[in-house]
């Protein structure tokens, strides 16, 4: 099996946002886990729906929230970009903790990690991954706080302008 193809859109291959997950399936282990789970249908890409949310996203500032994924803005970032995901979903948690095999990336020297969860899955921008919850472990996720974004009225205000199509440029 091709993991990229499976894994990575094939209209956005040469985007800069799979840069860490090309490297880190050089890792023979790491390539190992993330087999097993594609083929137990526990881990998948982004899929064409959640782009079309990203790309649908009201943002300023930069020319869209898809050129932040293009240029691989979200590497290192992990904290900035699933906030502004997490806008795109009807109802999530935003969740932090380690993610061992990033120790030492950019901006990233301890392994400290920043994902989303939505629907019992796990959505990593910096891999790039939708990994169900119940293998993260497998991945080596390790959840230390959980936060509902929902209870935030400046979180509320900020989704509900980023969703507004009629303020779309």
């Amino acid at each position: 099996m091709d993991v990229y193809k499976y894994l990575i859109n094939a209209k956005r291959y040469d985007y800069k946002c799979f840069d860490e997950l090309k490297r880190l399936l050089k890792d023979d282990k790491f390539k190992e886990v993330i087999l097993k789970g594609i083929a137990e249908n526990k881990i998948t890409g982004f899929s064409d729906e959640l782009w079309e949310s990203i790309q649908k996203q009201n943002i300023r500032g930069i020319d869209s929230f898809e050129s932040v994924f293009r240029d691989g803005a979200n590497i290192g970032y992990c904290t900035v970009a699933s906030k502004q995901l997490s806008y795109s979903l009807p109802y999530c948690f935003l969740c932090g903790g380690i993610l061992p095999i990033l120790k030492g990336t950019r901006n990233c020297p301890d392994g400290s990690h920043t994902w989303i969860s939505y629907n019992k899955k796990i959505i990593d921008t910096t891999l790039m991954l939708i990994i169900d919850e119940d293998y993260s472990s497998n991945i080596g996720y390790i959840e230390e706080n959980r936060y509902d974004p929902s209870i935030d009225d400046i979180y509320v205000a900020t989704k509900e302008f980023t969703n507004d199509s009629n303020l779309k440029r």
